[in-house]
């Protein structure tokens, strides 16, 4: 006999609860796995341009690459979700075309292998969060095929590992500038020329050399060991430099100049040898009058860091002046000089603010007249004073005083504090006596300060030219010019 099972009402509602939960226990696991999707996007950061961009730089040091800098590049979600959510970045050459049109440039084509992404340009952004843990940086690969000296456009593309989560539809790529910047010797506090001029004042009591004779070594960005900078002079550059600069310089005499010390020594983190190389003249006398003399010098190119092509080159200029006064500026001897027939022209008189004044009020024996120059407020011109004594004299010196005047109610001195000066016999040759440096003067119309020119050598000649390069404050001036023999 069969026996049949018997349900009852109760348990077959037991059973079709069972059935719901496990449906909706499966439903749910599964649902844990997905994402809502809505405002959900992966991208980068803005940047500059039509297009995403940033900056990254590598120090070089001829043909390797010491160290990098620049954009590290976070991924961003545009809301926290629940899951780690990855992210796989790549370098795409293909954007290059689309960069350049947009921006109405030609990019420099480089081989995929010369740049690469750190950790093969993975990362995650962790569960909860907006930002990517780690973030994209631009490494190199094969530089053999790179120039240096060129700017490399990089395009980095994203991509999503995870289907689920989109990626931003004009957010996902990022274009990075690439340069590189050269370690490099150079010489640093040189005029933008290069040329570090020297003048050997011939006197009669011998050559005094004035100008800066030191040459710092030093480096454009600080290496991580200490360097030995060497310096030679480059007399095979001298007509280079006179063809190119239609100058007519001629070389040292020999053996007139020595380099102490011959090398020096960078620190290791420093950008500058503690020590500077001197150039010592010796034997000036082979040095002549109415010769321009030039020496290049360059630092050696040896060593891990190479001199930079421009930056590494001097040029020590030499000029010879015959100096006939004496820079102590003592008062001159002998007698006062006549001065009833004496003229004086002026390359700049003022007659706005001082419509009185006049060159030929420097002879009136009165320190409350005399002349100055037109005002100026920024660089000042040179101003030329010539006088004329009629006649020649065997002049030991001058003696002179600044032009006093008063502006509605302010007082000024219009003073001379720099000048070279000329002789002539018939005011069209003329024949240099030297240069003059003073300090700036004092006193008043009532107490004039009185400065000196002292010949080392009395000057036969009926004409002085005064040539003024360096004066106080608005103007060139003299109140009282007085001459003696």
């Amino acid at each position: 006999m069969k026996i049949f099972p018997v349900f009852t009402k109760s348990a077959c509602l037991q059973g079709l609860f069972s059935l719901l939960v496990g449906l909706l226990s499966l439903l749910s696991s599964c649902s844990k796995d997905r994402l809502d999707v809505e405002n959900l996007t992966i991208y980068l950061p803005a940047g500059s341009l039509n297009y995403n961009s940033g900056e990254a730089s590598f120090v070089t040091a001829r043909s390797n690459v010491f160290s990098a800098s620049g954009t590290s590049i976070p991924v961003l979600l545009t809301r926290p979700v629940n899951r780690n959510v990855q992210i796989m970045a790549t370098i795409d050459t293909t954007l290059l075309a689309v960069y350049d049109r947009t921006n109405n440039t030609v990019s420099e084509r480089f081989p995929l292998a010369a740049f690469s992404l750190e950790n093969n340009g993975q990362v995650f952004i962790p569960a909860g969060e907006l930002r990517s843990a780690d973030s994209l940086r631009i490494g190199l690969g094969q530089v053999s095929e790179l120039d240096f000296s060129k700017t490399y456009i990089v395009p980095i593309r994203l991509s999503s590992t995870d289907s689920d989560v989109p990626l931003s539809s004009n957010r996902s790529v990022m274009y990075v500038r690439v340069t590189f910047n050269p370690i490099n010797t150079q010489f640093n506090g040189v005029p933008t020329n290069r040329i570090i001029p020297i003048l050997i004042n011939r006197t009669s009591t011998g050559d005094v050399v004035n100008g800066n004779v030191n040459l710092a070594a030093a480096l454009n960005i600080p290496f991580a060991q200490s360097l030995t900078v060497a310096l030679r002079d480059a007399p095979d550059l001298l007509d280079r430099y006179n063809q190119a600069n239609g100058t007519r310089y001629v070389a040292f005499p020999a053996n007139s100049y020595t380099f102490n010390p011959a090398s020096v020594s960078i620190a290791s983190g420093s950008l500058r040898a503690a020590t500077p190389f001197a150039l010592a003249l010796r034997n000036t006398s082979g040095f002549l009058p109415g010769n321009s003399y030039l020496l290049p010098v360059e630092i050696v190119d040896e060593g891990p860091i190479a001199p930079h092509e421009l930056r590494g080159l001097a040029y020590f200029s030499v000029e010879v002046q015959l100096q006939n006064i004496d820079p102590a500026n003592p008062k001159p001897m002998g007698n006062r000089i006549d001065r009833t027939a004496w003229t004086a022209v002026a390359s700049s008189t003022d007659s706005e603010f001082a419509p009185m004044g006049s060159p030929a009020l420097i002879f009136d024996n009165d320190p409350a007249t005399g002349w100055h120059s037109e005002l100026v407020e920024e660089a000042l011109p040179t101003v030329t004073l010539t006088i004329d004594m009629q006649r020649q004299h065997a002049v030991r010196g001058f003696t002179f005083t600044p032009k006093y005047w008063d502006y509605y109610g302010e007082s000024f001195i219009s003073a001379v504090t720099g000048m070279r000066v000329e002789s002539s016999d018939d005011g069209v040759n003329w024949v240099s006596q030297g240069s003059y440096v003073g300090s700036m003067p004092g006193g008043a119309a009532a107490d004039p300060d009185y400065k000196n020119i002292s010949f080392f050598a009395a000057v036969r000649a009926r004409y002085f030219r005064f040539i003024i390069t360096n004066y106080g404050e608005y103007a060139a001036g003299f109140g009282e010019l007085d001459a003696f023999d």
